[in-house]
């Protein structure tokens, strides 16, 4: 008995805990605790997608709106709103209201029947039982419904209410941002573009102080190999760049002032100088078009120019040009290319000759040099002032333009006509067969070479004649390599970087030039006076104004000119030209010694001047002095009739043109009239 009792007493459990029961639990917890991870990252990565477009509206350039703006925060709101924190915000929401610690549905019902039983009570008309039930009804009805949202997402909802009554005027503040960033980085493109130009402008004189050594040079060569000199001053010309070699432009155009090797050397600028590279070419088409010349032309070669001067490098390309044509035929051009950066070339020398003079008040101190420095710092302004003309290439156009329409008149000269032009690029008439006066007489022989020239200082004359006498504007820059001789003797003028007018500045250098040409020293001394830039100074100056002219007229053993002045020139030939505009050159030097700055303008003309009789000298190279004494005399005398000539041919021509306009193309070239098209 006592077994069986024994036997019935229950076993103690065992406590110990079994792996193999913990193992589900463990592998689902983890997969939950898997899962809650990857919605937290998936929810964040969704939030951060939501802010790029955000991030775009602030980083673009250009303004935004209110409805971008808006539309940009409602996608980030709704990434928001999906992330799992906002979920599990719900359910900590519940659970909060379900211990009183919130505001739950027993409070808003209890307060809802409170409100309802006062307004009931209070009310002055009786509320029927039905309404009141029916209301109550629909409230049972309506809190039965499971809670929609909890504190994350009603903080969601509060904050997006706030941002939306703001959006007008965030909206606003963002694009005053844009803007204030817009100037700062147009301030700070303009901070660059200064650094630029100050590193370009480092180089341009490094490059100019290197060229200095051939001062060293030029002292260590013998005195009398002249062909050394000249070929040392000929490199430094090149490496001090564009300003220096139209300076030596303007030498080579007075080679009569020159030794014969000095000349030979310096002449090659006026021809012919180092060419641009493809890569420059290039870069002007696209700032000044956005499109290669390969685009623009047929047949452009970058790496073939015609010719290069210090401004710009000359090509030769085709294009169609009769657009109103059933079949356009490819026309010849000369395109003119501007060289980059000529602006702060031009700058940068004229700041080298300046401090060159200014240094020498330390290397050459002396009392008397000083106002002779001085001036010459303000005249290198007024000398440089007619090169910088030449930078503006539709200013160049519209000059050529002007006299290509005057020139239509005459028959004695021509001038390209202008296609198009833009800041650096300009598009001409191609002058077939055209060579410079420097190259169009070379293989001819002694006697027909006497008779081209001659007629093409008569046609010279002619133009320049015309341009003093009825326009009373000129070429500024007609050396020798600006001047083009065809095949059949046509003269053409090219480069009309500059021109000068004498409408206000004719009457005191004709009085200027006739009183150094008849050695009157008081007409030269009043005449001077007026074409300084202080002529009140100079009046003050006068009896030793007078004085320096007298000694530079004694010093100069030129005789006046006088009744037979016909004679004593042809006898003198044309040496007696050369000492006679060495002599004005010399006198406008010599009251620069005196502190005293000659206007820009009247330099300029003396400059222009001096490179017509260059080419004038040029065509009449090797010929008597009898030939260019009689072509000016007969040019002077028959100067009526010509123009009157001229006139006539002009105006048939221009007829001419006018009919061939509107005929075909076929009967054009029948009638032989498609020459004068």
């Amino acid at each position: 008995m006592a077994s069986q009792v024994k036997s019935a007493t229950p076993a103690p459990e065992d406590d110990s805990l079994v792996l193999g029961d913990l193992i589900p639990v463990l592998r689902q917890r983890t997969g939950r605790l898997a899962r809650a991870t990857g919605d937290y990252t998936l929810g964040v990565a969704k939030i951060l997608k939501s802010l790029l477009p955000i991030t775009a509206l602030l980083n673009r350039r250009e303004r935004i709106s209110e409805r971008e703006l808006h539309e940009a925060i409602n996608q980030l709101f709704a990434s928001l709103a999906g992330h799992p924190l906002t979920g599990q915000l719900r359910g900590l929401t519940a659970r909060m209201r379900a211990g009183n610690l919130l505001p739950n549905e027993q409070s808003t019902e209890e307060l809802i029947r409170f409100l309802v039983d006062q307004a009931t009570a209070r009310s002055v008309i009786t509320i029927p039982t039905e309404i009141t039930d029916e209301f109550w009804k629909f409230f049972n009805e309506l809190m039965a419904e499971p809670e929609l949202k909890g504190i994350g997402e009603v903080s969601l909802d509060v904050l997006r209410i706030v941002l939306t009554a703001y959006e007008p005027l965030l909206v606003q503040l963002i694009n005053q941002l844009k803007d204030l960033r817009q100037l700062n980085d147009d301030k700070l493109r303009e901070i660059a573009r200064g650094a630029e130009v100050l590193s370009g402008d480092l180089v341009i004189f490094r490059r100019q102080i290197k060229a200095l050594r051939g001062v060293r040079l030029f002292f260590a060569t013998d005195p009398e190999d002249l062909k050394a000199q000249a070929e040392v001053v000929a490199q430094m010309v090149r490496e001090f760049g564009p300003l220096f070699i139209k300076m030596a432009q303007v030498a080579a155009a007075n080679s009569g002032f020159l030794p014969g090797e000095m000349s030979e050397a310096l002449a090659v600028f006026q021809e012919d100088v180092d060419p641009m590279t493809p890569a420059e070419v290039e870069a002007a088409f696209m700032e000044c078009f956005g499109e290669t010349p390969a685009e623009r032309y047929f047949g452009f070669d970058s790496t073939s120019p015609l010719k290069s001067g210090s401004i710009a490098s000359v090509f030769l390309a085709r294009k169609p040009l009769d657009s109103n044509s059933d079949t356009p035929r490819l026309h010849p051009v000369v395109v003119k290319v501007g060289r980059h950066n000529l602006a702060r070339e031009f700058v940068i020398g004229k700041t080298v000759i300046k401090l060159a003079i200014l240094s020498s008040h330390y290397w050459a101190p002396h009392s008397k040099l000083a106002p002779f420095f001085n001036s010459w710092l303000d005249q290198i302004d007024e000398f440089v002032q007619g090169f910088e003309r030449e930078l503006d290439f539709d200013a160049e156009a519209r000059n050529q333009a002007h006299f290509a329409s005057r020139a239509k008149y005459f028959d004695s000269w021509n001038v390209p006509r202008v296609y198009s032009s833009s800041r650096r690029i300009i598009e001409m008439e191609f002058v077939d067969g055209g060579a410079s006066l420097n190259s169009a007489f070379a293989g001819m022989s002694g006697r027909r070479s006497r008779k081209m020239r001659r007629r093409a200082g008569r046609k010279f004359l002619h133009a320049v004649f015309a341009h003093l006498l009825i326009y009373r504007e000129f070429h500024g820059d007609l050396h020798p390599g600006n001047v083009l001789l065809t095949p059949d003797g046509e003269l053409h003028f090219v480069d009309w970087g500059n021109t000068v007018d004498i409408q206000h500045i004719w009457k005191p250098a004709i009085q200027y030039m006739q009183a150094v040409l008849t050695g009157n020293t008081d007409a030269v001394t009043e005449s001077l006076t007026a074409m300084c830039s202080e002529p009140e100074l100079s009046a003050q100056r006068r009896s030793e104004l007078a004085a320096i002219v007298a000694k530079t007229f004694a010093d100069a053993d030129v005789v006046p000119l006088g009744i037979d002045f016909a004679l004593t020139l042809n006898r003198e030939g044309l040496e007696g030209w050369m000492r006679r505009i060495d002599l004005a050159i010399n006198l406008g030097s010599a009251i620069s010694r005196q502190g005293i700055t000659v206007k820009g303008e009247y330099l300029h003309l003396a400059r222009s001047v001096s490179a017509m009789l260059g080419s004038l000298a040029g065509l009449y190279k090797g010929l008597p002095t009898a030939d260019l004494v009689r072509d000016c005399i007969q040019m002077i005398v028959l100067m009526p009739s010509y123009l009157g000539a001229d006139y006539v041919k002009g105006q048939r021509s221009r007829m001419l043109r006018k009919i061939a306009r509107n005929m075909p193309p076929a009967l054009r070239s029948l009638s032989q009239i498609e020459r004068f098209f």
